[in-house]
């Protein structure tokens, strides 16, 4: 047994002061049981006796034996006294450090794409600090108090309807059916409610469609170039990448047909309205050669649209997945370019089975979803709100493209060539061979300057001499100071 002398520092009570709480007597108990100063089975004085030794009324060691006998620390047997419990094992032996997390992780390898060094988590606490983003909308362009009525009205409709009660299963419904009819007026989409399952943002959306498709091992295509968390989705589900060449006219898919020939595809990935990161569009010979292939050798499309609202140029292609002759392309698009990263919905469209299956998975992921927002995007989009928040800030965006070309052109000169794009809210810039991009990267973050390097968007990690840089958040003022920035990180190289 413990010598009684050293109770109260074994218990790490103040010294200095003649009273302690039962808590602190309990907590000092569980304590040293916990660092193995306790060893399981001690015997422990009686309450008489250890009042006497903390110099503490009974009744205060009577109430600490109790809160650590409620919680297991401690057990009591009738005429032989109180003991630590003999089924405990210390988690901690004394001189030793404390043990990390022990169950085994599958930890996942770092992508560039998702880390950031000490500079640029610096920079994001600086208010003068720019970033040439992947080409996001300007939350400062949402028409707040349209925002803020259509929310109010949403809130207290589905108060006074108790629709709140009852989760997102009514107002999950009506989005559905005014995505539907967005899609079938705008993108010849012949979809209705049954063909929309609703996510929480476009990565939710692929992980839930490639995981009903991926098996270890499968065979999935993506371009040479192209969205870093797509292709570590599919990765992560155990797929083999094979990248496919891109031209001026979008994906190779000629390349497509000989890499079926070798392999038994499962998937392609795409972006052929605005490809990330390149913006080119896929060309309409090619958009049939690859619904063509797709049935050939029975391969699944996904198709991200991401945003397809923003084209500048003539009217937008309509998706691979409005082709009604197709069977094979699952379709991914999202509101966030529309009205800001801020309001996460994003949709799938697939045939009514699949959409099952990607509601049972999502269910259990996401359980129930914001019926106030639901609504509110519902009622924004039926009654024509969205439409005219769109034709709005398009205007804008295409001004500010406008600018982003003119002061790139004035600032690098002929150091750099940029394909105009026909839409999309980002251009594609590519320096002469005598810049290293990724040095010119980091030499930018010493301007207050954060932009991706072109190496980021290659699935194989392979040098790219380009910038994607978005233009829609950054007002002209701003573009103009980025591009400044830039141009002074070319020249320091």
């Amino acid at each position: 047994m413990v010598q009684m002398r050293k109770w109260r520092p074994l218990l790490k009570l103040d010294a200095d002061s003649p009273h302690a709480s039962y808590r602190k007597i309990a907590e000092g108990l569980v304590t040293a049981i916990v660092e193995g100063r306790l060893p399981p089975g001690t015997l422990l004085p009686g309450t008489r006796e250890m009042a006497q030794l903390l110099n503490v009324n009974r009744k205060t060691v009577i109430l600490a034996y109790e809160e650590a006998l409620t919680k297991g620390w401690l057990i009591s047997e009738p005429r032989r006294g109180t003991f630590v419990n003999a089924q405990l094992t210390s988690q901690q032996l004394p001189g030793r450090a404390p043990q990390s997390f022990a169950p085994s992780i599958l930890a996942q390898p770092v992508v560039p794409y998702f880390t950031h060094n000490a500079q640029v988590t610096a920079l994001q606490h600086r208010h003068d600090a720019l970033f040439f983003d992947n080409g996001t909308s300007d939350h400062r362009l949402l028409p707040q108090s349209v925002l803020h009525r259509y929310y109010r009205n949403a809130l207290r409709t589905s108060f006074a309807s108790n629709t709140v009660r009852y989760g997102s299963e009514g107002t999950g419904y009506h989005l559905r059916c005014a995505l539907a009819e967005m899609l079938r007026s705008n993108r010849g989409l012949a979809v209705n409610a049954d063909n929309i399952c609703l996510t929480q943002g476009t990565q939710m959306s692929l992980y839930l469609s490639a995981s009903l498709l991926i098996k270890p091992g499968d065979v999935v295509l993506v371009e040479r170039l192209s969205y870093p968390p797509a292709w570590e989705i599919f990765r992560q589900l155990g797929a083999q990448l094979v990248t496919v060449d891109m031209d001026e006219e979008g994906c190779r898919t000629d390349q497509i047909d000989r890499l079926c020939q070798q392999h038994k595809v499962r998937m392609i990935y795409v972006t052929p309205h605005h490809q990330f990161p390149t913006t080119v569009s896929l060309h309409a010979a090619r958009r049939q050669h690859l619904l063509t292939l797709a049935a050939l050798h029975d391969f699944c499309i996904i198709e991200e649209d991401y945003d397809h609202e923003f084209h500048f140029n003539g009217r937008p292609y309509l998706p691979l997945a409005s082709d009604r002759s197709q069977r094979h392309v699952i379709y991914i698009g999202s509101l966030s370019k529309a009205l800001g990263s801020t309001f996460r919905c994003s949709y799938v469209v697939a045939p009514a089975q699949v959409i099952e299956a990607l509601q049972r998975n999502a269910a259990l992921m996401l359980g129930d979803a914001d019926a106030v927002a639901q609504k509110m995007l519902a009622d924004l989009i039926n009654e024509g709100e969205l439409k005219k928040h769109l034709r709005r800030v398009s205007k804008e965006y295409r001004v500010r493209r406008e600018t982003l070309q003119t002061c790139l052109h004035e600032s690098l000169g002929e150091r750099i060539q940029i394909r105009e794009p026909e839409g999309g809210l980002a251009l594609w810039v590519r320096f002469e061979d005598g810049i290293d991009v990724d040095r010119m990267v980091k030499t930018a973050l010493g301007h207050g300057l954060v932009v991706r390097s072109g190496r980021q968007f290659s699935p194989m990690g392979q040098p790219e001499n380009a910038l994607r840089l978005g233009f829609a958040s950054l007002n002209q003022a701003e573009i103009r100071e980025a591009t400044l920035r830039l141009a002074q990180a070319a020249n320091a190289l």
